[in-house]
Order: structure tokens, then sequence, then C-alpha cells
């Protein structure tokens, strides 16, 4: 058995509350937090999604999405409106605030990763990043 130091677990944690501190920093001068971000990066990537393709894509609480989509509706960076094909679901869309933002938050989210990766190489900062996102899909299409 390995110890907490060698340990992925603290390596992961780590990286999610550095990565959350430094986007929280950087998003600071928008006046958003560093999930809010998310949410609008999220929303500009796909255009409409509900809420609850919002919460499976980010794997987080339904409520959590729903007081921050709430709070980014309440600023004008969304909009919440019926869905067509569903009354019960709200499509979510990017306003032109969000989009005004969107580029902003992207350089963001850059700087963080390259702020994680600085002691990388270019080829292992690309191979860490093609590790991310192969382990987060990974666990995206698992039962809890």
């Amino acid at each position: 058995m390995q110890g907490i130091n060698n340990s992925p677990f603290k390596h992961i944690s780590i990286l999610y509350r550095k990565s959350h501190i430094w986007l929280n920093n950087g998003c600071a001068q928008y006046g958003l937090t560093a999930a809010q971000a998310v949410i609008i990066l999220i929303s500009c990537d796909f255009g409409i999604l509900t809420q609850d393709e919002i919460t499976k894509r980010l794997s987080l609480d339904k409520s959590v999405i729903a007081k921050t989509v709430s709070k980014l509706e309440e600023t004008g960076y969304l909009t919440r409106e019926k869905n067509e094909g569903d009354k019960r679901t709200f499509d979510i869309c990017p306003t032109a605030k969000a989009w005004q933002i969107y580029p902003m938050i992207k350089e963001q989210m850059q700087a963080v990763f390259e702020r994680m990766t600085q002691t990388m190489s270019e080829q292992e900062a690309s191979e860490f990043k093609r590790l991310l996102l192969l382990a987060s899909d990974a666990c995206l299409f698992m039962e809890d």
C-alpha cells in the first residue's frame, strides 16, 4: 500500500485546488469565479445546452450548476428558456456578454494550464493534456 505522498489522489487534489485558485484569481478581474467561467466556456463551446447536459459534461452536482446558472442569468451572461421538446427542461444559451468575455476566459484557462505545466517540455505538456482528457472522458461515462 502506498502512502499519501506517492498517491495519485494527492496530486489530483493539488492540481484541482491550485487550478481553481489560479482561475479564480485570473477571472476576478472580470467579476467571475472559476465555476462561473467554466459554465460560460461550456455554454459558448456548445451554443445551447440543457442544465442537465451541463451537469453531465462537467460532472458537478445539479444544485451547484443550478445556482451558478441562476447567477450568470442574473448578471446577463446566460439566458434560460423552456426546451421546445421537453417543457420541464431549460435550454441554457450564452448572451452577447458571454461571447464578449469568452476569449478572455479561454486565455485564463490556457494560462492556468501553462502554469501547471511550466516545468514540462512542450511534448510532456501535450502528453499530460492527452492523458488528462483520456482519464476524464473515461470517468464521465461511468456510473457513480
